[in-house]
C-alpha cells in the first residue's frame, strides 16, 4: 500500500478506535446525564413553586405590586382598596385628650372591643387625613401607605384584644394622663407620642403604664392612632 494511502487508512482506523473507546469508556455517562436531568427538573420545579407563591402573595389583601410608584398613585390605590366616602375630619373620637381617655376607660369597663376600635383612626381617615401630611410621603422616611398601615394595625389589633382580656368587664378608671413631650406637628395634625396613664382596674392597686399608641389631634378632635400597649 502506498505510504499516503497507508497513512490515510491508519487515520481512519484511529478515528474508529477513538469512537469505540468513547463508547466503551462512558459507562458513567448515563449517570452524568441523569444527574443533569434531575438538576434541570429541580430547577423547573423550584421556578414553578416561586411563580405559584408569587401569585398567592399578589392575591393577598394589601399586597403592593409596585414598590416604587409616585406617591399620588400609591394613595389612589389605597383609597380604592379601602373604599367608602372621603374623610374630611376625624369622627368617633373626643373633643379633648381627657375625654378620649375617659371613653377608653368606659369601653374597657363595658368589655366592648367595638367601642374601643371606634376611638382609633380608621383606614379612610389614615389615607385622607393622616398619611398625606406625614413625613412618610417623602425621603428619607418614605414608606408606602399600605405598608405603614399594616405596621400600625398589627399591634393595634392585638392591643385591643389584650386590654379586654386583662381588664374588660371590671370597673376601670383612669386617674391621670401624662404625655412627656410637646406634640409633633405634621401639617394639620398634632401627634402626642409616648403617653402613659395612671389607672385603677377592679380592686387592684393603682398603676401606671401605656395602654395605647400615639394620640392624634386634628382641628380639635382627638383619636388614638393605635392601641399598641404595654401588654
Amino acid at each position: 500500500m502506498p505510504p499516503r494511502a497507508l497513512a490515510f487508512f491508519l487515520l481512519i482506523v484511529a478515528g474508529l478506535l477513538g469512537l469505540g473507546a468513547t463508547g466503551c469508556s462512558t459507562a458513567d455517562a448515563p449517570g452524568r446525564d441523569t444527574a443533569a436531568a434531575d438538576s434541570l427538573a429541580r430547577a423547573r420545579t423550584d421556578s414553578m413553586t416561586r411563580v405559584r407563591q408569587d401569585s398567592i402573595n399578589r392575591a393577598r389583601p394589601g399586597y403592593i405590586v409596585d414598590s416604587i410608584l409616585p406617591i399620588e398613585e400609591e394613595i389612589r390605590r389605597f383609597r380604592i382598596a379601602v373604599g367608602g366616602a372621603p374623610a374630611s375630619r376625624l369622627t368617633g373620637g373626643a373633643a379633648s385628650q381627657d375625654a378620649l381617655v375617659a371613653a377608653l376607660a368606659q369601653a374597657i369597663s363595658a368589655n366592648d372591643s367595638i367601642a374601643l376600635r371606634r376611638l382609633a383612626v380608621t383606614a379612610r381617615e389614615f389615607i385622607d387625613l393622616v398619611y398625606p401630611e406625614s413625613p412618610y410621603t417623602r425621603p428619607p422616611y418614605r414608606q408606602a401607605p399600605g405598608l405603614l398601615w399594616r405596621q400600625i394595625q398589627m399591634p393595634s389589633g392585638s392591643g385591643v384584644r389584650r386590654l379586654v382580656e386583662r381588664h374588660g368587664g371590671r370597673p376601670f378608671h383612669v386617674e391621670q394622663l401624662h404625655c412627656p413631650s410637646s406634640p409633633e406637628v405634621q401639617g394639620n395634625n398634632r401627634l402626642y407620642v409616648g403617653c402613659t396613664v395612671r389607672f385603677v382596674s377592679g380592686t387592684d392597686a393603682a398603676r401606671e403604664g401605656r395602654l395605647f399608641g400615639s394620640i392624634i389631634e386634628r382641628h380639635g378632635q382627638f383619636k388614638f392612632v393605635s392601641f399598641a400597649n404595654m401588654y
